[in-house]
């Protein structure tokens, strides 16, 4: 008889799952929204208490981010005070932030190089990688820590097992951030067997974003009415055409003086109606013409548009849209989330350490 036990499943900590991040993005907020301070802790409580790493098999190393200089084996996550926020440098650190080196040909030559893109830990190369798995006879390193376009990525062969990769990253958020477009994959173990299963997105339940009740959501619709009617009372309409020549336009400064000192007409050309107006104000008023059709517009575009321009409000360093999309109109928005390789690269900011606020 066979005896069948349950799959275990490991929850390994990463970058994300730390009180730094999660206040610097949005998850506290979101948290002391739905429930409480109490929950939350809680939560950051679970985040502490969680693994490194897992060996499965002991043969494939699991873990979220990457190897350090300071791993030599995994006695060396075994003497790691895990139960704490994650420091800014040393294994702990590294762990979680590291990343392989993202050129091929550079993966080949590097050993350790000081890691830009996160603003604090390592990339990593083969001749870091592969002595690493040769000591502790290891056969692949898995990670995740980067979106992938195919959900998945092989970091050249095991010079040893030629079946398998040195690196995998393995990357299971499909379509990360609603803008990337990429698919998401995950890795079964199954009979010493490794198998990697594709999927795409579906998409979310309608919901009013970043908490709105129905008064702040309706508010563009308000706003882009109001501006419509006073774009509508502001432009000429048939009969009312301003007659700009300068045959007709008054001359302010003898009017003020004409009307200050009494001097009668006859002194002064004919001023006609003191009605007419100046050049300048006819400037003036075509100008407020021409801003609040702009506004119109925007308005228009950002009530239409309203779920994309969140998106990209969130992949932008300042959370500001950038300057000219909204009067490009709903292609300029749809261009601007458009490529995974543009949006990974407009992203790069927010896969950085924060700088405490």
């Amino acid at each position: 008889m066979k005896i069948y036990y349950p799959t275990r499943v490991f929850l390994l900590r990463g970058n994300h799952e730390c009180k730094q991040l999660t206040s610097y993005f949005n998850f506290r907020d979101e948290c002391l929204y739905k429930y409480d301070q109490e929950v939350y802790e809680a939560i950051m409580a679970s985040f502490d208490n969680m693994p490194l790493v897992a060996l499965i098999n002991n043969k494939f190393l699991c873990l979220h981010g990457g190897i350090s200089p300071d791993l030599k084996s995994l006695a060396d996550v075994e003497r790691i005070d895990r139960f704490r926020e994650p420091p800014k440098a040393g294994l702990f650190c590294d762990i979680l932030w590291a990343d392989p080196v993202e050129n091929e040909e550079l993966y080949d030559e590097i050993h350790y190089r000081g890691n830009d893109t996160r603003g604090c830990s390592w990339f990593f190369g083969e001749k870091a990688v592969q002595p690493l798995l040769d000591n502790n006879k290891f056969i692949c390193l898995i990670r995740a820590h980067e979106a992938q376009l195919e959900g998945y990525r092989l970091y050249k062969y095991n010079e040893k097992i030629k079946e398998f990769p040195q690196v995998l990253t393995i990357f299971s958020a499909p379509n990360y951030c609603d803008v990337y477009n990429n698919k998401a994959a995950i890795l079964k173990f199954e009979n010493c067997t490794l198998n990697i299963s594709q999927f795409g997105y579906s998409q979310h339940p309608y919901l009013l974003p970043h908490f709105l009740d129905i008064f702040s959501w309706s508010i563009p619709f308000v706003t882009e009415k109001v501006t419509e009617m006073l774009n509508y009372v502001l432009q000429p309409r048939p009969g009312e055409k301003i007659d700009d020549s300068d045959d007709e336009i008054p001359n302010a400064q003898v009017i003020i003086k004409q009307q200050t000192l009494g001097q009668s007409q006859s002194n002064t050309r004919p001023l006609g109606k003191l009605q007419q107006i100046t050049k300048k104000q006819i400037d003036i008023t075509k100008s407020k013409i021409s801003f609040v059709s702009k506004m119109m517009k925007m308005q228009t575009v950002l009530r239409q548009e309203r779920e994309n321009i969140i998106k990209l409000k969130g992949l932008c360093p300042d959370k500001r849209i950038p300057r000219g999309v909204l009067l490009q109109g709903a292609e300029g928005i749809k261009d601007a989330l458009e490529h995974f390789n543009t949006t990974r690269a407009a992203d790069r900011i927010n896969e950085k350490w924060p700088e405490t606020k």
